[in-house]
């Protein structure tokens, strides 16, 4: 029998190709660029005005914010396109169901295959506040990119706190968190992979999804999606649920 070349299990394999892992890669770097550029403006408005009180406030809205961006992000994705869908659906759509035939598979991905995709959605919106958001030369401005900035460290942990969830034993530091309900805990992420796989889709601390779940925020807002966006298939749902986790 031929011997597996043992190195090979600690190089990079990208599950979505080299291309986009390079792109995820290229991403990573321009995410931090582009944080630290926002967050030397940041420093500047608060020379300039202050407030060094409300920043923690704003720091835990914007982790508020994250959690709950993660949950509809990951809601979209589980229910509406596919893996054939142009631009989203190879690599974003197609991970996330991917990601419940094997939910372990996660804990293979290295820290460029974990986070790469979530420093990429945030390109964009990092870009744009870094061009037009007057940081240091208004309060509001000053406010807006500081939450902003803390909101996009949210987002970039959030799959990483994903994994963790599923890793059977997580890094020291990351099983503290999880014991204090600071990060999303395996106990927690549990309830959205048992059947029907529609509750619980909140990945990075999870605290909006017993709201989410008790007023059937999904479950209503997936009803009103279906009717007003064309082409979405109602049977959908019980296609897909055929093979989640099997």
């Amino acid at each position: 029998m031929v011997q597996q070349d043992p190195t090979l299990e600690q190089r990079p394999r990208p599950e979505t190709g080299w291309g986009h892992y390079i792109l995820e890669l290229c991403g990573i770097a321009v995410f931090f660029v582009l944080a630290f550029l926002i967050g030397t403006d940041v420093y500047r408005g608060l020379t300039t005005f202050g407030y060094v009180w409300f920043l923690p406030i704003l720091a835990i809205l914007a982790y508020l914010a994250g959690d709950f961006f993660s949950g509809f992000v990951h809601f979209l994705a589980d229910n509406f396109g596919s893996s054939e869908t142009p631009i989203v659906g190879p690599n974003f759509v197609g991970a996330f169901r991917e990601h419940h035939v094997d939910p372990k598979g996660i804990i293979s991905h290295d820290f460029i295959d974990t986070n790469g995709n979530n420093c990429l959605v945030s390109l964009p919106f990092m870009l744009l506040v870094w061009l037009a958001v007057p940081t240091d030369i208004t309060p509001w401005g000053y406010l807006l990119s500081a939450f902003f900035l803390a909101l996009c460290f949210a987002v970039f942990l959030t799959n990483q706190f994903h994994k963790w969830a599923h890793m059977d034993d997580p890094p020291a530091v990351a099983l503290w968190l999880q014991r204090r309900g600071l990060i999303l805990s395996r106990e927690h992420h549990d309830i959205h992979h048992e059947s029907p796989y529609d509750t619980y889709y909140c990945i990075t601390v999870g605290v909006w999804n017993p709201v989410l779940d008790h007023t059937n925020f999904f479950g209503r807002t997936e009803r009103l999606l279906r009717r007003v966006i064309p082409g979405t298939d109602p049977q959908l749902r019980i296609e897909r649920e055929g093979s989640l986790n099997e």
